[in-house]
């Protein structure tokens, strides 16, 4: 048996500095996404986080604000931390979320 997704993923700081989601190909090249991380310091001290501020964690937060991610390559979120912890292979979608959405 499959066990069930926990709950949705919290948008909160611990999740985003578990989130592999920096080193992800999909969004390597991405212009957009390396000026958001330039920033990255001053916005993770704000509460309630940014989705738009913030270039991960797309898994509890929803598609990505960046529209330069490359869909082509390989996702890698089924080798996160966050993935594992919040079972998020019994959810849908079960990869992707920077393109399709968060958890559910």
């Amino acid at each position: 048996m499959i066990p069930q997704a926990s709950t949705r993923v919290p948008f909160v700081v611990d999740n985003v500095g578990k989130c592999m989601c920096p080193k992800c190909p999909v969004q390597a090249k991405s212009e957009c996404v390396a000026g958001l991380k330039g920033g990255l310091d001053k916005v993770l001290k704000r509460n309630p986080l940014k989705h738009e501020e913030i270039p991960s964690v797309y898994c509890g937060a929803g598609k990505a604000t960046c529209p330069d991610l490359d869909f082509s390559k390989k996702c890698i979120c089924g080798g996160c931390e966050v993935f594992a912890r919040y079972k998020l292979a019994s959810g849908k979608p079960v990869v992707y979320y920077c393109r399709d959405g968060a958890s559910i």
